[in-house]
């Protein structure tokens, strides 16, 4: 796609006019004021970033702005136009298009089919009653023709089908290496980071004057990272308009011309990318009471803000293998880029009983093996980590552990008894209970009916108000906002809701998938915190499924690690956390010790 598909920049001698303006937008739910006296100016062309921690307004103020949530007060308008009070689907019409916190892919669709979604609203032929579309009496008429049309095209359809390929072929082709190979799958097999680039490539495919994006790199590791990066500044350089929320700093910084950092709803700095990151004010809301190192400006603490890039930079992000696939055509199985320990030792956190234990587990997906011959054991009382890569079979491990994989071979025991043929529902009675990756909490509910749906195996109506108020006393944030709708929560609220929603069933063991995916440090903190708590005061085992070595094995008692789906290294936390053959796992190098 060429700059001229964009009518983004102004004409020389020209000045740009904006093409968003927000004037004094607010928002509160529940008497909770989320969003306060926010001001936006966004030209043609221009890239704004807005930072700031968990909490803090960012994703409302996108919502706002994209037309999912209407707002108490204030203006925005889209080219001079007020676009207050129209449906999500309206203003994605008039030219804006976005990208979610969480990732939303139609999981049963193809890749390709995902992406020619997005080219909906550039349909002209194939929709000639489009403006019926929004009356409720009449909307069946443009649906019977768009139906019949796509049934029986005319010469015009068949010209609109071919620009549409066209189109679809261009925005994966922008993901060549990661998507091609994969335009036929079912999105709900990619990896996380694949997902994440399909929602990206149906966002953009219908040249939206903007392009609005949630946080686009959360799940990805420094070489994902680098290489969206990279298209996100292919983009800018096309002339694309984007205004994103982010959490990397080195991200922003490199794509970004001005940046808004939010706090408590309000923007509490803006300007050029480095003069904000340097900011104080900017610095103490990310950070909290910690103090960051005194000689370096916030781009040297990205490290700390940034913390979700745990493993060492690489110098380059083609030097990274594609690595999504769960097992790589012409590496033979147990023969990977690191080489296996040569006794596996057993799990040693001063507790002798083993709660869950993993034996020789296969399962595919098709034709393609996900886990080969995977073991592992998560002693009573201990935190075990389950590092790897995306796409290494992490999350697979987990969904197999939960029931809702089944494996070909092997044999899950659970507190001694064999589960492996078991359903969910017997395996959350058992003691087993899980927090999803990307929350999934039940958006349209309130925080209260959440955290009652995580006691639903339980009788009892008084013990689980009881647990109910405990959870409150634990997570304070969540009795603020009992009776608010979840959806409209932080996502580091969300996490809080799905750890206290995991807690009301009462488990021995909890499953968490990346529960620090997107957080800001702050926050990442305080989740690590929780977590160690929840073994060190409860008692209770988990298997934590993380992406980001440093961070799971910094509270870990234990680790392995998955490349390709085959248990690569394990060994005692402290000791994985200096060992080089974790990051060659994650990087993909042969080892030459």
């Amino acid at each position: 796609m060429t700059s001229s598909q964009h009518s983004h920049g102004p004409l020389p001698g020209e000045e740009a006019q904006p093409l968003l303006q927000v004037h004094h937008l607010a928002k509160s739910f529940q008497g909770l004021q989320a969003v306060a006296d926010v001001n936006i100016s966004l030209s043609p062309g221009q890239v704004i970033g807005i930072i700031g921690p968990n909490g803090s307004g960012k994703s409302t103020t996108i919502d706002l702005i994209s037309g999912f949530i209407k707002p108490d007060s204030g203006d925005i308008r889209l080219r001079g136009r007020s676009i207050v009070g129209l449906s999500a689907a309206d203003v994605a019409e008039l030219g804006l298009s976005r990208t979610f916190q969480n990732g939303r892919v139609f999981p049963t669709m193809s890749v390709e089919e995902n992406v020619a979604v997005g080219f909906h609203r550039r349909l002209e032929a194939n929709r000639p009653f489009r403006s019926l579309e929004r009356l409720p009496i009449l909307r069946w008429v443009p649906l019977i023709a768009q139906t019949w049309l796509t049934l029986v095209p005319g010469p015009a359809s068949r010209k609109e089908l071919v620009v549409e390929r066209e189109a679809v072929q261009t925005e994966i082709d922008r993901f060549s290496e990661r998507l091609e190979g994969r335009r036929f799958q079912a999105t709900y097999t990619l990896s996380y980071a694949n997902r994440r680039r399909t929602e990206i490539a149906r966002a953009h495919v219908s040249s939206p004057d903007i392009l609005v994006l949630d946080e686009p790199t959360a799940g990805m590791n420094q070489s994902e990272t680098a290489e969206v990066l990279q298209q996100l500044l292919d983009l800018k350089s096309q002339g694309q308009t984007m205004l994103l929320v982010e959490h990397k700093i080195d991200l922003i910084e490199a794509l970004c011309d001005q940046v808004l950092a939010m706090d408590g709803g309000r923007i509490i700095a803006s300007g050029p990318p480095r003069q904000v990151s340097s900011d104080p004010r900017v610095v103490a809301a990310y950070l909290g009471n910690r103090r960051p190192p005194t000689d370096t400006p916030l781009k040297g603490q990205s490290h700390v803000l940034n913390r979700q890039n745990a493993l060492p930079p690489v110098s380059s992000p083609a030097q990274r293998p594609e690595g999504q696939d769960p097992a790589s055509p012409g590496s033979p199985a147990g023969k990977d880029t690191v080489a296996e320990t040569e006794s596996q030792s057993e799990p040693t956190t001063g507790k002798d009983h083993v709660l869950l234990d993993l034996e020789g587990i296969d399962v595919s997906y098709g034709q393609v093996k996900a886990l080969d011959q995977v073991s592992l054991r998560v002693p009573e009382g201990s935190i075990v980590s389950l590092l790897g890569g995306n796409a290494s079979g992490k999350s697979t491990t987990m969904k197999t552990i939960l029931g809702l994989l089944s494996p070909k071979e092997g044999a899950i025991l659970f507190d001694g008894r064999e589960i492996t043929r078991t359903s969910t529902l017997q395996r959350v009675h058992s003691g087993i209970a899980s927090v999803p990756e990307a929350r999934r909490v039940f958006a349209a509910m309130s925080v209260e009916e959440n955290l009652r749906m995580g006691a639903f195996t339980r009788k009892g109506r008084q013990e689980v108000d009881q647990d109910l108020e405990t959870t409150y006393e634990r997570f304070p944030r969540l009795a603020e906002r009992r009776r608010q709708q979840a959806g409209t929560l932080s996502g580091g609220e969300q996490q809080m809701l799905a750890f206290g929603r995991a807690l009301m069933s009462h488990p021995r063991l909890i499953c968490m998938d990346e529960p620090t995916m997107g957080l800001s440090p702050k926050l990442v903190d305080q989740v690590l915190e929780q977590i160690a708590a929840l073994r060190d005061q409860l008692g209770i085992s988990i298997l934590l499924v993380e992406q980001q070595a440093e961070l799971a094995l910094s509270i870990a008692d234990y680790g392995y690690v998955l490349q390709n789906g085959r248990i690569r290294l394990d060994g005692p936390a402290r000791q994985l956390l200096g060992d080089e053959r974790v990051r060659q796992a994650y990087l993909g190098k042969v080892s030459t010790e």
